[in-house]
């Protein structure tokens, strides 16, 4: 099993990776000197270093995706909201004008009916000679 390193090693390490977050061959070597730990186990620590540090950046991503898709969602929401009382609104307006219309339809149906009834009492009172004032009450 792999020894833990020392907190003196690891405040070495994240300094040179703060430096750089890749090694070259020269900054390998002076920290194998600095520290007493192999290549490999420092070629490692940054390898799980920067694997950490593109996790974090990545969950940071979602995060902000995510709260960006519910504004949107929210925005949705609201324009779907407002859209659907506009749909309210203009189906309330078209049974107004429908029953409106349809009220003029019998006002016209009997105002025609009595335009009828006119000219079959102006007929009525020519066929006897009769005007057609004196038939009506």
């Amino acid at each position: 099993m792999a020894k833990r390193f020392e907190k003196c090693q690891i405040d070495i390490l994240k300094s040179a990776f703060e430096e750089s977050e890749n090694l070259t061959r020269e900054k390998k070597v002076d920290l194998v000197r600095t520290t007493g730990l192999d290549m490999e186990q420092i070629a490692s620590w940054f390898n799980r270093k920067r694997a950490c540090k593109r996790a974090r950046k990545s969950i940071g991503d979602l995060e902000r995706n995510n709260a960006d898709l519910q504004l949107a969602l929210e925005e949705s929401r609201e324009k779907e909201a407002e859209l659907q009382k506009k749909l309210n609104e203009s189906k309330q307006r078209e049974a107004e004008l429908e029953a409106e219309n349809q009220s003029l339809k019998q006002s016209l149906a009997i105002s025609g009916g009595d335009m009828r009834f006119d000219s079959v009492l102006g007929f009525a009172a020519d066929l006897h000679g009769v005007d057609d004032h004196i038939l009506r009450p």
